[in-house]
């Protein structure tokens, strides 16, 4: 593969220090938000996936590169720009570091398993009395699908 160019290795570090400096704390809002949103839908104790938890964490993984593709241009770089200056610098240090980090978190099996964790922390607040009876839209899947499901392309609720 051959060297990064020096547009490139700034690329990658504009994005490093957005993503690692100045987007963490939103990125994190976000997947909480969603998690809130459509985690009643999980039911783990089924011990198999539903379709919908694919369609979910395709929306999941959407929001982010939304994000990450607004960035970029607004520094005035494409996405495929970026992906290949990633590609290059993928094994260095503090890059290696925030690819390994994106990935584990746009991961498919590590996506339920935070929508499960979220959805037992939500139960758990609701038996302690710490969440109304009837949970505001958008809390634990409570946004309009009878099953809690509430992103593009989720059927319309009854």
């Amino acid at each position: 593969m051959s060297e990064l160019t020096p547009e490139e290795r700034e690329l990658v570090w504009q994005v490093k220090t957005w993503f690692t400096c100045t987007e963490m704390e939103a990125l994190v809002q976000t997947a909480v938000q969603f998690a809130d949103a459509n985690c009643a839908i999980f039911e783990p104790e089924l011990g198999e996936h539903k379709l919908v938890y694919t369609q979910l964490h395709n929306d999941f993984k959407q929001l982010f590169e939304d994000r990450l593709n607004s960035f970029l241009a607004s520094i005035g770089a494409t996405p495929e720009a970026f992906y290949v200056a990633f590609q290059k610098a993928g094994h260095e240090g503090e890059v290696q570091t925030m690819a390994e980090l994106m990935y584990t978190c746009l991961e498919y099996e590590f996506f339920c398993q935070i929508m499960c964790e979220r959805k037992r922390e939500l139960e758990a607040q609701h038996a302690a009395g710490l969440l109304p009876e009837t949970p505001a839209p958008g809390i634990c899947g409570y946004a309009g699908h009878k099953d809690g499901y509430s992103g593009p392309g989720a059927p319309a609720a009854p």
